[in-house]
């Protein structure tokens, strides 16, 4: 396994800096994990997000963060 960069992607935001915040907090969650031995793999990320909606608690938590309007 090695490292790779992710390319940029577009993101709805209020500004740059907004942006740019939602970048450092995915590092800063990768980083947090790995600091504390557990591997957070593009592959895992993928899973992960791809099955989201499978746990009916996990997906009504997102669906409300996400309709709060913030």
């Amino acid at each position: 396994m090695g490292i790779f960069e992710v390319k940029p992607f577009k993101v709805y935001a209020n500004n740059q800096e907004e942006a740019d915040e939602m970048r450092k907090a995915f590092i800063d969650f990768i980083n947090y994990h790995g600091s504390r031995g557990r591997v957070v793999s593009a592959f895992k990320v993928t899973k992960a997000i791809r099955e989201w909606d499978k746990n009916p608690i996990v997906k009504n938590q997102i669906i409300n963060y996400f309709n709060n309007g913030n």
